[in-house]
């Protein structure tokens, strides 16, 4: 269709959404829009595109389908891989042992742990921290105490102040410290590590020119924050 066809074959000089409902080609459209990057812009043998989604299965089945319509070579520049997937075999490439952990039955215990240096003043469950540190934390890739400081909580109803962000941050910082010591990193975590590894090094050290993202919905902010990194596009 015209309309995808557009798509496909627009020079942008940044990151493009894509919107549409269900069954109107948003997937065929991405498709198409590598097969074309790797014939037409980035047709060097060193070049390389990264086609990620958030789920094995549909990378697979992209993978599969992009065979069909792409010739051998074309193919040797489009990398297909969830992006769970390329973020564990990118930090073992560089020497990182972690285990990332997916389940969140696999943290409660460290999750308990760490509960128990809590405030008891705030008289906040455990639920809180867990979302908290989900919404909040993760969310806006707090590190610091000063980070979470001034993190934006829209949505989260309870209002903090500063010594009660304070006091939070402890069970926080005791949570993460346990991780580490347990070899465990949550998804975003490991999305954090390899986002910094890629800024100490600079973009030359990957070689991929473009990142298409399919079921970008899906993705978390610490997902598009690394995959700007990764093509050297600022936040």
């Amino acid at each position: 269709h015209p309309s995808q066809r557009n798509l496909v074959e627009k020079d942008a000089s940044g990151s493009v959404r894509v919107l549409g409902g269900a069954g109107t080609g948003k997937t065929v459209v991405a498709m198409h829009r590598a097969k074309w990057l790797a014939e037409h812009r980035f047709n060097r043998p060193q070049d390389r595109i990264l086609f990620t989604t958030f789920t094995k299965n549909l990378a697979v089945d992209i993978e599969a389908n992009l065979r069909s319509i792409c010739s051998k070579e074309v193919m040797q520049r489009i990398r297909v891989i969830n992006i769970h997937a390329w973020v564990e075999e990118f930090l073992k490439s560089e020497g990182v042992d972690a285990t990332i952990v997916y389940d969140e039955n696999a943290t409660k215990d460290i999750w308990d742990t760490a509960y128990i240096i809590a405030p008891t003043e705030l008289q906040l469950p455990l639920s809180f921290y867990q979302e908290e540190w989900r919404d909040v934390v993760m969310a806006n890739g707090c590190q610091q105490l000063k980070d979470y400081l001034v993190a934006r909580r829209n949505g989260r109803g309870t209002r903090l102040s500063r010594q009660q962000r304070q006091a939070i941050w402890c069970v926080f910082e005791e949570y993460r410290n346990l991780l580490k010591e347990q070899g465990k990193r949550e998804p975003e975590g490991a999305m954090y590590d390899a986002k910094q590894i890629l800024l100490s090094r600079g973009v030359e050290a990957l070689p991929y020119q473009s990142v298409i993202v399919d079921e970008a919905q899906d993705l978390s902010d610490a997902a598009f924050s690394l995959l700007r990194a990764i093509v050297g596009e600022s936040k």
